[in-house]
């Protein structure tokens, strides 16, 4: 029971980081005029699973904590990135929806939702590394 948390954050974070890259490669089609296609199904579907995740990621957190150390929050500052990091992948979900939902001519919401989801990958790469630490103490 206690390495569904990990196990499924660790793959939130490889798939975030994949959804980065095709994010990445649309960036630069819209804004440095690069010719390239965009995985556009691909990187919604893959992008909305990991901000679920991402989302969901704490309570399961927490949930780890308290029946393997009986507390909240012992876990420093990789409980408190988690809790950063949920309502960051609410609104990483909901700008996403809008820009699949509404397709037209955009800067700045991408621009938004990209630096949103780029600290995001940021913030699940911390995440591994303090809960890769917080495994080695079980």
């Amino acid at each position: 029971m206690g390495w569904i948390h990990p196990v499924l954050l660790l793959a939130a974070a490889l798939g975030g980081l994949y959804t980065m890259w095709l994010g990445w490669c649309r960036f630069r089609c819209l804004h440095l005029g690069a010719r390239m296609p965009f995985a556009w199904k691909l990187h919604v579907r893959l992008g909305s699973l990991v901000l679920l995740l991402w989302a969901v990621g704490p309570l399961l957190g927490l949930l780890m904590a308290h029946i393997l150390w009986g507390g909240l929050f012992i876990s420093g500052t990789h409980a408190w990135a988690g809790v950063v990091m949920a309502p960051l992948a609410v609104f990483g979900y909901a700008t996403g929806y809008m820009l699949d939902k509404v397709k037209k001519r955009r800067v700045l919401l991408p621009l938004v939702h990209g630096t949103n989801n780029l600290l995001l990958v940021l913030l699940a790469l911390w995440q591994c590394w303090t809960g890769w630490q917080l495994l080695s103490l079980l």
